[in-house]
């Protein structure tokens, strides 16, 4: 009897316990933390499980290789610094960070994506904002790491329609288009993305191409290429978010000899009629991302994004919106809730599109939403917890 009551008081627990996930936050207080997921029955809890001080001063962007197990910290060093770091980590279980190797980086690093090379090293890109840089870095796909072997400081004579932000050059994303030729970096102080080459055994040296001009004004942030899905041989298109405009915008790709070139599908106010009346840089966008199945894209708006609006003045919150993404590329608003805290510079959506994971940099906290596939909609809150500092970066281990 004593064994029959076990058996079922074990089938009782076991299914409550067994499904769980494992994200990664940057804080910009110097702190690296694991966070796990887990589902109990029909409710969520969200806890810190590691916490490592030794990725720099101030991290502030994560790539996660969930299939080599290995994570890249790049910090953006104190305001007090002259120079940042990049930092790698094995992920051992439950997700705890073991550090393998760190290399001087550009100050002020926002942002980079990593790639195979030809001879089988790995590329590492970063994009860096306060005294404008991109670095171009090549190491084993090991977790060992070797200093910068290029790194350019872009220029910008002239002085944009937001002169506080558009006063110089400004890099703030790294982008590797779907050929595999070509570097993308929003510029958003010059109201362009670069384009650039680069060797396909060393990186570097990357070599700039005729750029992507934005309007005068929209402080292109962050950029992700778009097709429709289903349609392989289709073109491609790319989504920006103007930070200052507050705009969402999608553009015609073509190829062409040594370069890219783009036209103009369609432009949307990021918080639809929310956003009606407010300046630029009011409410300015931060991230943007295309849901797995390529039918959606989703936006984050910062500075309290809700409370400017006469609509929700009594909402704590800053603002996801979500537009449908249409074969032609243009965008129609689905739905745009809060995010949950104040000042979201990052979110990411989960491998299978049901989940996103938003970090706050004012409260600190970092909140996890359902998020329904079928129409797109941001659904009810699963977990949030708080950590000890900003939030910049949240990302899924899958």
């Amino acid at each position: 009897m004593l064994v029959s009551n076990l058996a079922r008081l074990l089938f009782c627990i076991l299914p409550v316990l067994t499904d769980a996930a494992t994200l990664f936050a940057a804080q910009s207080n110097g702190h690296l933390t694991t966070l796990s997921l887990t589902r109990h029955g029909k409710s969520y809890s969200l806890t810190a499980t590691f916490t490592t001080r030794d990725a720099g001063g101030n991290p502030s962007w994560l790539n996660i290789d969930s299939k080599q197990r290995l994570l890249y910290c790049l910090d953006r060093g104190q305001s007090n610094a002259t120079r940042g770091s990049l930092n790698s980590f094995r992920i051992g279980k439950n997700g705890v960070l073991e550090k393998i190797a760190s290399v001087d980086a550009p100050f002020s690093g926002v942002a980079a994506a990593y790639f195979d090379l030809s001879n089988g090293r790995r590329a590492y890109v970063t994009a860096s904002y306060n005294k404008s840089a991109i670095a171009a870095f090549a190491f084993p796909p090991t977790g060992v790491l070797e200093p910068p072997s290029q790194v350019l400081y872009p220029t910008s004579t002239t002085v944009g329609p937001v002169p506080s932000r558009q006063n110089g050059s400004f890099s703030h994303h790294v982008i590797l288009d779907p050929s595999r030729k070509f570097i993308l970096v929003p510029d958003l102080g010059a109201d362009l993305i670069r384009v650039y080459t680069y060797h396909p055994d060393d990186v570097a040296p990357l070599v700039e191409r005729a750029p992507l001009r934005t309007e005068p004004g929209a402080g292109p942030r962050h950029g992700v290429f778009w097709r429709a899905p289903g349609k392989e041989k289709e073109e491609w298109f790319l989504l920006v978010n103007g930070e200052l405009s507050q705009m969402v915008y999608s553009y015609r790709v073509r190829y062409v000899e040594d370069g890219l070139e783009w036209e103009k599908v369609d432009e949307v106010v990021a918080l639809g009629e929310l956003g009606e009346g407010l300046q630029m840089n009011q409410a300015s966008t931060s991230e943007i991302a295309v849901s797995p199945d390529q039918r959606f894209v989703v936006v984050s708006s910062r500075q309290h994004s809700f409370n400017l609006s006469p609509l929700y003045q009594k909402e704590e919150s800053d603002s996801l919106s979500t537009f449908r993404v249409n074969d032609d590329a243009t965008l129609e608003l689905v739905q745009i809730v809060p995010s949950g805290g104040y000042l979201p510079r990052q979110f990411s959506l989960n491998k299978k599109g049901d989940k996103v994971a938003v970090g706050h940099q004012v409260n600190g906290t970092v909140v996890i939403w359902e998020r329904d596939i079928e129409s797109g909609m941001v659904g009810e809150k699963l977990a949030e917890v708080k950590l000890s500092g900003p939030a910049v970066f949240v990302g899924w281990d899958e």
